[in-house]
């Protein structure tokens, strides 16, 4: 894939694979919902998830994108994540995953410990 096709098939996908750094043993992945800001994925956690934690410790993160179609295909990103101080993007960003997941409009009430973490892409 080129540039411009990684681009579109990262925009066009919903699901990735989460990879980060945990304080001890090997690497901890896990399967994450994510939206679009430009060229950042945002991803809601709660603020006391490993997920969070780690980011704050070690910014550097993998995502692989995943196609939700068969046969499967995926697309390796590499970038830094940083950790959203603003609760008011954080509950936006929240809402949004919601959508997503639920494919119409959110309508459940904010969780008032949830975070956002944004990456920024470096390597594809």
């Amino acid at each position: 894939m080129d540039r411009i096709e990684r681009r579109e098939f990262v925009r066009k996908h919903r699901t990735c694979v989460f990879g980060y750094n945990r304080k001890n043993d090997g690497p901890a992945m896990t399967v994450v919902y994510y939206v679009l800001d430009g060229d950042d994925l945002l991803i809601s956690t709660m603020a006391a998830r490993a997920k969070a934690l780690a980011v704050q410790r070690n910014p550097k993160v993998s995502l692989c994108i995943l196609d939700e179609q068969w046969p499967l295909t995926y697309l390796q990103v590499y970038g830094d994540a940083t950790l959203e101080e603003d609760f008011g993007q954080a509950v936006d960003v929240l809402r949004r995953v919601i959508d997503l997941m639920a494919g119409g409009t959110c309508r459940r009430p904010s969780c008032p410990r949830s975070s956002a973490w944004r990456a920024r892409r470096t390597a594809s």
